[in-house]
């Protein structure tokens, strides 16, 4: 049971290093820049996604309709 106690504490105390002493962490600035390019993006992609189920499901009406 000691060596299981061991390992997890090593492996929480390995865990606190990396992610206060070895990461880098965005200023602020650059925290804010990076999320309005994602916003952009999925904004965009939103958009492309939209107008061709659009015109997909508008071309796919009128060739069934040439159909009947």
């Amino acid at each position: 049971m000691i060596g299981l106690l061991g390992r997890l504490r090593a492996f929480w105390t390995e865990t606190l290093t990396e992610v206060f002493v070895k990461a880098t962490w965005p200023s602020p600035k650059e925290l804010v820049d990076s999320t309005l390019v994602v916003i952009a993006a999925v904004a965009v992609m939103g958009t492309v996604g939209f107008l061709c189920d659009f015109s997909l499901s508008n071309f796919v009406q009128f060739a069934t309709q040439l159909v009947r």
